[in-house]
């Protein structure tokens, strides 16, 4: 299945009207374009960074998204997995 992730989705600083698809409690606070393409490369999916791209909702701001080839059942378990790797990364550092 292929998916679209905007940062916007796993972002604790957005609202669930701004986009945010997770709880504040699984979120991480302003995730970058980076740590997503880190975070796919430790699950060892296959993805597409697409810089230039603009999140609907924000069309002003280039945000960039990433477009992840994957098994997972739902988009949620996908943004779930990110999300726990950033956070277990921004530890590691």
């Amino acid at each position: 299945m292929e998916t679209i992730v905007w940062p916007v989705y796993i972002n604790s600083n957005h609202s669930r009207k701004e986009g945010r698809r997770l709880s504040l409690e699984e979120s991480v606070d302003e995730p970058k374009i980076r740590e997503i393409s880190q975070a796919l490369r430790r699950l060892k999916l296959q993805y597409t960074v697409e810089h230039d791209k603009s999140f609907p909702a924000s069309w002003w701001e280039k945000s960039g998204r990433v477009v992840v080839t994957h098994e997972y059942e739902t988009k949620l378990e996908l943004l779930r997995k990110i999300s726990n790797t950033i956070k277990i990364n921004r530890v590691s550092n």
